[in-house]
């Protein structure tokens, strides 16, 4: 798929062969400690128990219980994620996001920035177009680009499409889905999908709203 311009962007649906995710890269599953951006680890629950790897988005308190907020095309898939807890929904397709208990966890939502060290999510928020954001996955590692459209409609092949996504020029691999969009401390969405030139993003926002969720 080439690189889209604004122009491009304005009421199109975007077709893309896969969502960024579900792979098996050699990495090492999560730790304990999940922070935005890390890696995660399941299994089918198919015969084959083919595993899956996607990576982390914000924690979040539902009624003070702790999730970790991912896309949902990953908790579709899986059975516990090793390390951290069982699936508690799934939401896809349409919208694209899930997640998973998360018992262990008690730090504040933070996301991996892949250097040693890592930023605190504050609030959640909505991006503008032409803004600089950054996203986190275990693949990419953090990576930073340019909003370029809002409320954007992605197919993803076999009726499964997925609406009001943020586009950004974020290249993104097999394995980031899932992890966080944001910049400073602001949280902006999980990712949905995309190639080396053009990501998608589930908005924050209404994904707290739905659950009655803060963040942690």
């Amino acid at each position: 798929m080439s690189r889209c311009s604004l122009r491009k962007l304005a009421g199109i649906v975007f077709s893309l062969a896969a969502a960024a995710s579900l792979a098996s890269p050699a990495s090492a599953a999560a730790a304990t400690a999940v922070n935005g951006g890390d890696a995660m680890y399941t299994v089918s629950p198919g015969p084959g128990r083919e595993p899956y790897y996607c990576s982390a988005g914000f924690a979040i308190l539902v009624k003070d219980v702790r999730y970790v907020l991912t896309a949902g095309h990953c908790t579709e898939h899986g059975l516990d994620w090793k390390d951290i807890g069982a699936n508690g929904d799934t939401h896809f397709p349409g919208t694209d996001y899930g997640r998973i208990h998360d018992p262990s966890g008690s730090a504040h939502a933070q996301v991996d920035l892949y250097n040693g060290s890592t930023q605190r999510i504050l609030r959640a928020g909505t991006p503008r177009v032409g803004q600089t954001v950054c996203k986190s996955g275990m693949t990419t590692k953090k990576t930073c680009g340019k909003v370029l459209g809002l409320n954007q409609t992605v197919n993803y092949g076999d009726g499964k499409l997925v609406v009001g996504t943020i586009a950004t020029d974020i290249p993104v691999g097999e394995g980031d889905s899932g992890g966080p969009l944001f910049y400073a401390g602001v949280g902006y969405g999980v990712l949905s999908g995309g190639n080396s030139q053009v990501s998608f993003f589930q908005p924050l926002p209404p994904v707290l709203a739905a659950y009655g969720a803060t963040l942690a």
